[in-house]
């Protein structure tokens, strides 16, 4: 009887024995399977609430003015936040809306040399100061099978930061999603071929997957040097050469420090019939943290999107607007100055067309005996057009710095002529610049300084005088715009009220 109680105890504490170390292996496997942070502190705050605030601001001050499709797949930059996190915040904001269910990152590895094989970390959890954010490993262990190439290597993520860093924009961005986080050298278009055919077969029709590549551009030259070389690279980008984009960072004439990322990201895109790039902010250090101007680091945020049908103009291309909309429009602006000079009261809108309450930029311009009397516009859009129209042509008629304001007795006297704006593009080459098709904003440093497509039609000036006037108009030099200057490309839709 004693042996037998005995053999119980013994049974029983053999069990406790075996669920404890059961318990204590799953913990560790548990722990094992978190990637914990390698640069929480240093490149971006530890704390969470510091940590939201800033990637709010940085995504809250992003002033996107390019409309596009939807979008597929980003470049980014991965610096410390506050050299590259405020050009960051554009590409992060270009999300907001979507609902992706798995993002790929694909970035460069700083510390391990990859020239045959692509990492990737398959399974757990990537934390960051916001959260933990959980791999895909279905899709990871899926992209294992279908390339040799890749392989599981998670100690090629133990130092890296340029996975990493794009963690806490994406939490501040997206929810409920999952990540694929991979790993690439620079070496080797073909491993950047092979990666990009298996992305393709993955992702095929599937409409919930984002593409990110992290990457800076050129580093520690001066920073109108930097400039050239990296207005090479983004247009390169925005033509997509994806193959001539690798070549040159070879060569030297382009700096990626992530060109396998942006590369395999093209190549993937292009297999899925996407092939429009945007650059939506480019900056260098010097203009984001005021660091030294002889040794900077480019940025960029780019989006990759379907395409999609734009208002831009073309030759023979149906109008944007009805006569019917047009003469609305021609109307409030008319009846808005009238008003406000007669009552300086507003003019109260009630139009109810969709077409007319969409947000858009435009702008009014006044002339008296075919000779300009007053223009003014807005660029962004921020309001629904019809409001855009009365503001702005309150302003031509009272606010533009060039006239007095319109007199009561000069109103009989003036036309009016709109111009409704399509979103900016900005041009990294002339040959982009179509004259009498496109207007022109030309930005560097402080100074602006912008032309609408007509007048370069009116003055019957090549797309260099276009260039230069524009330059003149910003109170620049009349090459400025050779060097280190943003140049943006828009076209308008162009009519007044004798040229409906």
């Amino acid at each position: 009887m004693r042996v037998s109680t005995h053999r119980i105890l013994l049974f029983r504490l053999t069990l406790v024995i075996i669920f404890v170390l059961a318990f204590a292996f799953s913990a560790i496997s548990k722990t094992q399977r978190v990637k914990t942070p390698n640069v929480s502190g240093t490149f971006y705050p530890a704390d969470k609430k510091a940590l939201s605030n800033m990637i709010d601001t940085y995504i809250d001050n992003a002033s996107l003015t390019i409309a596009h499709g939807a979008i597929k797949g980003i470049i980014s930059p991965h610096a410390g936040y506050i050299y590259s996190g405020p050009v960051a915040g554009y590409a992060y904001k270009s999300l907001a809306g979507y609902d992706y269910k798995t993002v790929v990152i694909l970035a460069p590895s700083h510390h391990y040399f990859l020239k045959e094989s692509i990492a990737i970390y398959k399974q757990g959890d990537f934390r960051t100061p916001l959260g933990d954010v959980s791999i895909d490993s279905d899709f990871a262990q899926s992209l294992m099978l279908e390339n040799k190439y890749i392989t599981h290597q998670p100690e090629v993520f133990d130092k890296e930061h340029s996975l990493e860093v794009q963690l806490p924009f994406l939490q501040r961005s997206l929810k409920n999603f999952k990540i694929v986080p991979i790993l690439i050298g620079n070496d080797s278009y073909s491993l950047c071929q092979s990666l990009a055919s298996s992305l393709a077969k993955k992702i095929h029709a599937r409409n919930d997957i984002l593409i990110v590549a992290s990457s800076d551009m050129s580093h520690y030259h001066p920073k109108i040097q930097a400039y050239t070389m990296d207005k090479h690279t983004l247009s390169l980008i925005t033509q997509f050469k994806p193959q001539q984009l690798f070549e040159d960072a070879r060569q030297g004439a382009s700096e990626l420090c992530g060109t396998g990322a942006v590369v395999s990201l093209m190549l993937t895109l292009q297999k899925l019939g996407i092939t429009n790039a945007s650059v939506l902010k480019y900056a260098t250090s010097a203009d984001t943290a005021q660091s030294s101007q002889d040794r900077v680091v480019g940025y960029s945020s780019i989006v990759f999107a379907e395409s999609k049908p734009n208002n831009d103009l073309k030759k023979g291309a149906k109008a944007m607007y009805t006569d019917v909309q047009k003469n609305i429009l021609l109307k409030i602006a008319r009846a808005s100055i009238v008003e406000f000079i007669e009552q300086q009261t507003r003019l109260e809108l009630n139009e109810n067309d969709p077409v007319l309450l969409e947000p858009r930029g435009a702008f009014v311009t006044l002339k008296i005996d075919e000779k300009l009397r007053g223009c003014i516009g807005r660029l962004a859009a921020e309001m629904p057009l019809v409001k855009t129209i009365r503001e702005m042509a309150i302003e031509a008629a009272t606010g533009d710095p060039r006239f007095p304001p319109l007199r009561k007795e000069e109103l009989e006297k003036v036309s009016i002529e709109i111009s409704v704006l399509s979103p900016l593009k900005q041009m990294f080459n002339i040959d982009e610049i179509e004259v009498g098709k496109h207007g022109l904003l030309i930005r560097k440093g402080f100074s602006s300084g912008l032309l609408l497509p007509q007048v370069a039609t009116e003055y019957n000036w090549t797309k260099e005088e276009f260039l230069q006037h524009t330059c003149r108009k910003a109170g620049l030099g009349q090459d400025a715009w050779m060097s280190n200057a943003q140049i943006y490309i828009f076209s308008a839709e162009v009519f007044g009220e004798h040229t409906k």
